[in-house]
């Protein structure tokens, strides 16, 4: 990922007293590549650096983060998204320059029901410092927001894939909060997608665009296969879950193959069909489609099999997550 987070977070970090020569061994974060603003660095190093913020300051490590950030933290993509002319264009540009920021993780604007959400999908196996992902982007909206948005962004839900917290100071900062989610999204009514931004300006905006653009350009070529495979399964679905075979064939990749490149991203296909389903589910069932289709239209066999499925990831029946999120 881009060098601008993780250099301010290993300062932040080496402020609260960790020490920095701890927090290279542990993260393989280099005093070079973090000083260059042009470098590329490991995300697992990063969330090994977001994990012992953790572990040293708890569940108020997101919120002291989002704190700590001011303006002048703003790289060329900040200012790019600052000087749209709305929140719905720069959640697109937050979208589409992403990997200017990110490598492997994910985030996109997608409707649930009448309205919008911002989601957010992690790299690899569970981990610590996904739950601290979610947070602070959404955190910088809800705590930050009212300074670059220049009034309050109006919230219809926070969902968390991560359990409750005890932390009182981080519930009231992330308002409408809901855990155990089925995927990690804030949600926003469509109507807050035409807020003004006010530091709008065409010129400085078409400026930090072409910026950006060249940026992307000498990015090399996405190597995560994950995200191609995400794709594949997620336009496949509603035929049931994809074979290896199949997905295989499509990608242009030996069957074999495919299944090594995945397990060196710490994946399986099992794995990330589960995911797609999960994340597609929160938003058929935020629709009107009875819950036969949605079990249909996310490759279950059987409606049992869905609710089966439903159960596990939440706890909850189908009709239950209905009736809790049209009521949120």
């Amino acid at each position: 990922m881009g060098s601008h987070l993780p250099a301010r977070l290993f300062t932040f970090a080496t402020e609260l007293g960790l020490a920095a020569d701890a927090l290279r061994a542990r993260t393989g974060l280099s005093a070079a590549a973090l000083a260059d603003p042009d470098a590329r660095v490991s995300l697992l190093g990063v969330y090994e650096l977001i994990e012992a913020l953790c572990e040293r300051l708890g569940e108020a490590a997101s919120l002291r983060f989002v704190g700590a950030i001011d303006d002048g933290d703003l790289d060329a993509l900040g200012f790019l998204l600052s000087t749209c002319p709305d929140l719905g264009a720069a959640l697109d540009r937050f979208v589409a320059f992403q990997a200017l920021y990110n490598d492997g993780e994910r985030f996109e604007v997608v409707p649930v029901g009448d309205d919008m959400a911002l989601r957010y999908t992690p790299f690899g196996p569970p981990r610590r410092a996904h739950a601290w992902m979610a947070e602070v982007t959404f955190l910088d909206f809800l705590v930050n927001g009212e300074r670059w948005l220049g009034g309050k962004l109006t919230v219809r839900a926070v969902r968390l894939r991560r359990g409750p917290t005890d932390d009182e100071a981080l519930r009231r900062a992330l308002g409408p909060v809901e855990f155990g989610a089925l995927c990690d999204e804030m949600v926003l009514p469509a109507a807050a997608l035409a807020q003004r931004m006010p530091g709008a300006d065409p010129a400085m905006h078409a400026f930090f665009e072409r910026f950006a653009r060249g940026q992307l350009a000498r990015l090399p070529a996405d190597a995560s296969l994950r995200a191609r495979v995400r794709l594949q399964v997620a336009q496949r679905l509603h035929r049931g879950a994809p074979t290896l075979i199949e997905l295989a064939d499509a990608l242009g990749l030996a069957p074999r193959t495919l299944q090594r490149k995945l397990q060196a991203e710490g994946e399986t296909l099992a794995g990330l069909v589960d995911a797609v389903r999960r994340e597609r589910a929160a938003e058929l069932l935020a629709g009107p489609q009875p819950l036969s289709e949605v079990s249909y239209l996310l490759g279950f066999s059987a409606p049992s099999a869905f609710f089966r499925a439903f159960r596990r990831w939440t706890g909850e029946t189908p009709e239950a997550y209905r009736a809790r999120v049209r009521t949120s």
